[in-house]
């Protein structure tokens, strides 16, 4: 995996994460755009010094030294105002790490950080913050064949505090939330439940009570992504769970996951992943 530090950037455009999967460093972002970011899978942006505002999603958000931004792909944001003497720390995941980091965290973080991506700097904050980001400079700057996972972990450390936030705010978020949201949001709670038994995009639809078309559309608009690829990625999560336990046998796995047989699911996994399951499993090891 190519994981890379940038020291310092100008521009706005740097965003955009490139061909790293991992990435983070720091900007001052001179140069800026009139036109939307475009943005990583899942951007975190710190203000270290100085002030800039942003607009995300059309309301606009003023941070100051140890505020900070989460931002996701598809989020139209803008920066508005920068403070000459601005310093930003940047944390930016493509999509695979993203989804692995996203496995183990609660569903209703993902509402509330698109309705709400903003965190001021409280003292809790400040000190929790901080202290991740010197543990994850050092993760970086050692060599480490363990250092994917102690990213993964990380980051998975950094969005369940988002979510202990979240929930001493006890924002009810769903009220807010069209019919149409809300059947998005009821589909991702589903998958993670039922993926393990059920990979049809009818069988989520059905118990939806809408049609497959009607989904498909929802989830285009909403996350970005067809059902049939939400429900595929979430399902090779699992198969590489079940992988990380060398006592589970290929054909455990196959049954546990509702496949056929071992050769329908190595095929399946291949296809996602461009190895087979003996082949993940040993690269792991």
């Amino acid at each position: 995996m190519a994981i890379s530090k940038v020291v310092i950037e100008t521009d706005a455009i740097f965003l955009g994460a490139g061909d790293q999967e991992i990435t983070h460093g720091l900007a001052t972002l001179q140069a800026v755009p009139e036109h939307p970011l475009a943005l990583a899978y899942v951007v975190v942006v710190i203000c270290q010094q100085g002030e800039v505002e942003f607009e995300v999603n059309f309301q606009s958000y003023h941070l100051k030294k140890h505020d900070f931004l989460v931002l996701a792909e598809d989020s139209i944001a803008l920066l508005k105002q920068r403070s000459p003497d601005l310093l930003c720390s940047f944390y930016l995941l493509k999509r695979s790490s993203a989804a692995d980091v996203a496995y183990l965290l609660p569903n209703h973080l993902f509402s509330y950080l698109n309705k709400h991506p903003y965190f001021a700097a409280t003292l809790e904050c400040k000190a929790f913050v901080s202290v991740w980001e010197q543990h994850v400079r050092q993760v970086f700057a050692r060599p480490s064949g363990y250092r994917r996972q102690m990213l993964i972990n990380a980051f998975q450390n950094l969005f369940l505090f988002l979510s202990e936030q979240a929930d001493n705010q006890k924002q009810q978020l769903r009220n807010d939330y069209s019919r149409q949201e809300m059947i998005c949001w009821k589909f991702w709670e589903m998958l993670s439940v039922q993926c393990r038994q059920h990979r049809e995009v009818a069988f989520y639809a059905d118990a939806l009570h809408i049609t497959p078309y009607y989904l498909s559309q929802l989830t285009k608009r909403f996350f970005n992504d067809s059902p049939k690829t939400l429900i595929d990625r979430q399902v090779v999560l699992e198969i590489k769970k079940e992988l990380r336990q060398p006592q589970h046998s290929i054909q455990q796995i196959a049954d546990a996951l509702n496949f056929a047989d071992p050769s329908y699911l190595g095929k399946y996994f291949s296809r996602h992943t461009g190895m087979g399951p003996t082949e993940y499993r040993a690269s792991i090891s």
